[in-house]
């Protein structure tokens, strides 16, 4: 939740005119304005549950899309050791063990689907999200 000290940041979008004035007229009814509904629909979005509890898979990579799906359904809501994500990841997608980090774990990584954990020299492990 926001506080009065937080830092603001300026919103700014194209919509066609008619259904901007169609817009207004229904913040006039409810007696609100276009920053304050914004600013509702906003934390509603981040507030609200994901539908399915579950991430969708990556789909402009099929290679990263396939990795996701099989750490899905081998990690079910726990954590993988790496070594076992690797072999997971190797098998569903073809690509040599070793490459596996490199190729899969680090760009799922970057993109919010799994976290690194554990010990990361001795005991690394992988939770997908």
């Amino acid at each position: 939740m926001e506080s009065p000290t937080d830092a603001t940041s300026r919103v700014t979008i194209r919509v066609p005119e008619s259904l901007l004035e169609e817009y207004d007229e229904a913040l006039e009814d409810r007696e609100t304005d276009r920053s304050k509904d914004i600013r509702r629909y906003m934390r509603s979005v981040v507030n609200a549950p994901d539908p399915d509890e579950s991430r969708q898979p990556p789909t402009d990579d099929e290679t990263l899309a396939k990795g996701y799906a099989a750490l899905r359904k081998a990690g079910a809501g726990r954590s993988v050791p790496v070594r076992e994500a690797k072999s997971i990841v190797a098998r569903e997608t073809n690509i040599p063990s070793e490459s596996v980090s490199r190729r899969v774990l680090k760009r799922l990584e970057r993109r919010g689907y799994l976290a690194w954990g554990g010990d990361p020299i001795n005991d690394p492990w992988v939770t997908v999200r």
